[in-house]
């Protein structure tokens, strides 16, 4: 496990009761050294997040945060009226699992619905979640300030058919994009036990975010059996080293992939959030070039910068670092009306992703892309291009889709 200082460490209630948990708490604690560890009650634990939650910022630059951490568990067993009563009692630990409930959870994101309200293209599906907070402390996030981690995770397992049996049709079940699970691995042991158990699944698959990180080594020795996809998120040099702090670098990031690609497991890119900065054309260039000379992945997506106005990046990023086109423009476009997420105009992300385009079609013809929660604008004028893929708004390949679980998959 990578080392995570944490300010603080709170154990719920029933931690300890278990000897599975117990010795989980106990393995992450000798990577988490922290300034206070103790108990808590549901009533503190309000009382600690009705003081963290409201005050929530991004990391911006050179953030030394050290989190609140707390060691939770799901409380599957709690009665209906037991958790109405909760949920009603503690209203600042109903969201990130705090109070225990969640877990295996719908994104709404690409529905009818979501696709006519916000006009963006996403697709939706049933995901996995254990982890809330990261170890890495990228400018334009804020989930360092807080951690919440279930530990009793042969319980979730042992839950898992009867969840999955939900959604039939589902083939690829995101684990976690709430923090980067590698990080945290092998002493939290829920990596073993997930890809275990899709190993057994028929025509079923993980999707494992490795993310920003280059953590893989536990993960070569698992018998995967081609039912683990492993997804990194990857940014040029300047992106990986000045605004996401902690994280792996561009080239550490495509070792690991290689890694894993050689170990037989699927591997996947998103390039998100591309930021564009100074030289960013040649960056990027170099970023792929890179990419493709060590590793070929299943399918690249691509996601500009996204919910940050330009009041928030001059508080999140150095602008001497950033394009003057990029900072310039969304000087220009402030107040004016744009889609959810899409303060970047549209003729400037349009721009990036040509390029990125381009650099593909010359390096890697044959690698499939797809844009991530991008306009139904977007996808028309890239309509010719992404049909060469044999992909659509309507229906189309990417990192996460719930029907896009790999060929190796049988």
């Amino acid at each position: 496990m990578q080392s995570l200082p944490a300010s603080k460490i709170l154990m719920v209630d029933g931690v300890d009761e278990d000897p599975r948990t117990r010795a989980r708490a106990e393995r992450l604690r000798a990577h988490m050294p922290a300034d206070e560890v103790r108990h808590v009650s549901d009533e503190e634990l309000n009382g600690v997040f009705a003081e963290i939650l409201p005050n929530l910022r991004r990391h911006g630059m050179n953030r030394d945060i050290k989190p609140v951490v707390v060691f939770n568990r799901f409380r599957f067993d709690d009665p209906e009226e037991v958790q109405a009563q909760r949920i009603e009692a503690y209203p600042w630990i109903r969201d990130s699992k705090l109070n225990g409930y969640g877990g295996f959870d719908w994104r709404p994101s690409g529905s009818s619905q979501y696709r006519r309200e916000t006009g963006l293209v996403c697709q939706p599906a049933w995901h996995i979640h254990t982890v809330v907070g990261c170890h890495f402390r990228c400018a334009y996030c804020n989930l360092g300030w807080f951690v919440n981690v279930m530990l009793n995770l042969e319980d979730y397992v042992d839950r898992l058919d009867d969840n999955l049996a939900r959604c039939p049709e589902q083939r690829l079940f995101q684990w976690d994009n709430y923090t980067d699970v590698a990080c945290w691995e092998p002493e939290y042991g829920c990596a073993k036990l997930l890809i275990d158990y899709f190993a057994g699944r028929r025509r079923q698959a993980l999707l494992l975010y490795v993310g920003k990180s280059d953590h893989v080594d536990y993960l070569l020795d698992y018998d995967h059996r081609g039912h683990t996809v492993c997804c990194w998120s990857l940014s040029g040099r300047t992106q990986s080293a000045a605004f996401e702090r902690g994280s792996a670098s561009m080239e550490a990031r495509i070792e690991s992939m290689r890694k894993c690609q050689e170990a037989g497991y699927p591997v996947r890119v998103r390039l998100s959030p591309i930021i564009p900065v100074r030289n960013w054309r040649e960056e990027n260039r170099a970023m792929l070039e890179y990419l493709f000379e060590r590793v070929k992945p299943d399918v690249v997506t691509m996601e500009t910068i996204r919910f940050l106005d330009y009041g928030a990046m001059c508080e999140a990023f150095d602008l001497a670092l950033l394009d003057e086109g990029l900072v310039r423009t969304m000087r220009e476009a402030q107040g004016a009306e744009r889609l959810q997420g899409c303060e970047l105009p549209h003729a400037y992300r349009e721009k990036v992703y040509a390029f990125i385009i381009n650099e593909m079609e010359r390096l890697s013809p044959e690698t499939p892309f797809a844009f991530c929660r991008a306009t139904a604008q977007m996808w028309r004028v890239f309509e010719p291009k992404l049909a060469q893929h044999g992909q659509t708004a309507k229906r189309y390949f990417c990192n996460c889709g719930p029907h896009c679980a790999p060929a190796t998959a049988v």
